[in-house]
């Protein structure tokens, strides 16, 4: 038998419940899984049981594609569904035994960032929120996850997370290809985060080590540091010096994102991915890099069943670890849970496995209301009993209705918590586009001495809002407002100059490829313009303020929809 880490028991403690039990009930905590890794040359299938605290490999197969297939044809090819046909021609399949399949590490995105520390409860809400930030897409157009990372921030700083996605389309196509009544599809992970659920299983990892996976077109490049992990995806799949520079340069990114540096020191290179079954291959990773260099073609916690051909298991093991990274996550050894299964799908598949559950338990539920039925025509002289059934009935609607009451409290609750999170870092991206060009609009011979900004109500500023006011709800709330001042000196004289060359330009000023101007109220503050003595220059200059208003997004929008119209109107009469 084989311990693993997350199953060893300490010294002393007391044998879990699931151990205490007698064999027989021992004998059904049995999981089955078969990995599969839908690569770009070959179908690479492994079927994993776990039983208590053993994982055995069961089966095993490789079944190669007529030529190699790019990504692109990898998602519209009929070999792959032909050689799924014939892989299910090979081997016995039932309801019972689940499927996690591979999305290659090119077909998805990754992204690592940290967020504030927060409960639990708050966590979901705002990885949402950082998610839209990270995902270059709509998310409605993907399929995302994350994994909570640990080991490199400390945890009173925030909380790292792991952002990976994929098309809906891409993830569409994958599961076309494997569509199978017989196949019991679960999840769908991507290839690197198989391997990091390998290596941190079956491989001793006590240092900071890379990991290089090659596939037909790209090649996967994986950091473990302990529990922690990055990834990335390399265009190129020879090994020469464009490759060696290209990992080189991965590794001092990598340690870039530490805080100190001389903290991260490689200790071993891992290779991954049937090209390093060639010698000449490993020995030019060896003679580039002065680490541990060790292709992964053993397993340590993993035994292989005397029914599989141990030759043929070892002399393919290097490109067997997708598959079985896959399978580990499936009998629930995985160190992430990742999943890029469309939820409807992940639904269904719970669906079909307590349907047969469900249909018994109909049955059965039938059965007591044909029983109740006729019970009931023996006691009809028993009706009285439905009046405090029915006052039962009352007081059920009233608690219902008093949890309602709750539940709704609670909403609005967290609805101010979601509004505070959602603000959280939101102008992030305003104030840099904000300042950059304000500072390019600004003259050489003008400096600016300060900025200030402040979320106030429009109707204490000494402004013309009458508008506004006009429009203004009768709820007693004023919408905030981002008002913003600066401060500076001129030293060319005369408020003209300031106002043509300082005023207007800030008038003017667009954001984010807007049509319309971002301010409003844009006013030099009366009496602010005055001759002063500039101790840096040891000259005379004059001094001003001029402050602003920031317009609201609903107000950018309106007055682009008109400038829209307009233009419209103009090309519709010939203008």
């Amino acid at each position: 038998m084989i311990n693993f880490p997350k199953l060893r028991k300490n010294p002393g403690t007391r044998k879990p419940v699931s151990q205490r039990r007698p064999s027989v009930f021992q004998q059904r905590n049995i999981k089955t899984v078969w990995g599969l890794d839908i690569g770009d040359n070959a179908l690479k299938a492994v079927k994993i049981t776990r039983k208590n605290n053993d994982v055995i490999v069961d089966d095993v197969d490789i079944i190669e594609y007529p030529a190699p297939l790019s990504s692109t044809k990898l998602l519209e090819s009929h070999h792959v569904r032909n050689t799924i046909q014939t892989f299910l021609s090979k081997h016995a399949f039932n309801k019972k035994i689940d499927i996690v399949a591979s999305v290659p590490g090119q077909l998805a995105m990754s992204r690592f960032s940290t967020i504030p520390p927060v409960n639990k409860r708050q966590l979901r809400n705002l990885v949402n929120y950082e998610a839209q930030q990270q995902i270059p897409f709509e998310l409605k157009d993907v399929v995302w996850d994350y994994h909570q990372l640990s080991g490199r921030v400390p945890s009173e700083e925030g909380i790292e997370i792991g952002f990976f996605a994929s098309k809906r389309e891409t993830l569409h196509s994958i599961i076309n290809n494997i569509s199978f009544r017989e196949f019991n599809l679960t999840a769908l992970l991507t290839s690197p985060l198989a391997i990091y659920n390998l290596v941190l299983f079956d491989q001793q990892v006590e240092g900071p080590t890379i990991i290089v996976h090659i596939e037909e077109e790209n090649t996967d490049l994986i950091i473990i540091d302990h529990s922690h992990f990055w990834l990335r995806t390399i265009p190129l799949r020879e090994v020469n010096a464009d490759f060696v520079k290209e990992i080189q340069r991965s590794m001092e990114y990598y340690k870039s994102l530490s805080k100190d540096t001389d903290t991260v020191h490689f200790e071993k290179l891992l290779l991954i991915g049937n090209k390093f079954n060639d010698p000449l291959m490993q020995n030019t990773i060896k003679d580039n890099f002065a680490y541990k260099v060790e292709v992964l073609n053993t397993l340590n916690n993993i035994r292989i069943s005397g029914n599989i051909d141990h030759a043929f298991f070892s002399g393919n093991c290097v490109s067997l670890s997708v598959a079985l990274g896959l399978a580990l996550q499936g009998v629930g050894l995985g160190k992430t849970a990742v999943n890029l299964l469309p939820k409807e799908l992940v639904r269904a598949a719970q669906v079909s496995k307590i349907k047969p559950y469900a249909i018994a338990g109909l049955g059965c539920f039938a059965l007591l209301i044909v029983a109740q039925y006729f019970g009931l025509r023996f006691h009809i002289s028993k009706l009285n009993n439905a009046h405090n059934y029915h006052q039962a009935i009352l007081q059920n609607v009233k608690n219902l209705e008093s949890t309602y009451k709750k539940t709704e409290k609670t909403f609005n609750e967290k609805k101010s918590e979601l509004e505070l999170i959602s603000s959280i870092d939101s102008s992030r991206f305003f104030w840099i586009e904000a300042i950059e060009k304000l500072l390019e609009s600004i003259p050489g011979n003008v400096s600016i001495n300060s900025l200030q900004s402040s979320w106030i109500d429009p109707d204490t500023l000494n402004i013309n809002e009458g508008k506004a006011k006009k429009n203004q709800k009768d709820d007693n709330t004023a919408k905030k407002c981002l008002f913003i001042g600066i401060k500076g000196e001129s030293r060319e004289p005369g408020i003209r100059f300031i106002e043509e060359n300082v005023l207007q330009p800030i008038k003017e000023l667009t954001l984010f490829g807007q049509k319309v101007a971002a301010f409003k109220n844009v006013e030099l503050v009366p009496n602010s313009c005055r001759q002063v003595y500039s101790e840096a220059d040891t000259t005379e200059c004059i001094s001003f303020e001029i402050r602003w208003i920031v317009k609201s997004q609903e107000e950018i929008i309106a007055e682009s929809e008109k400038i829209d119209l307009q233009e419209e109107k103009n090309i519709s009469n010939g203008i």
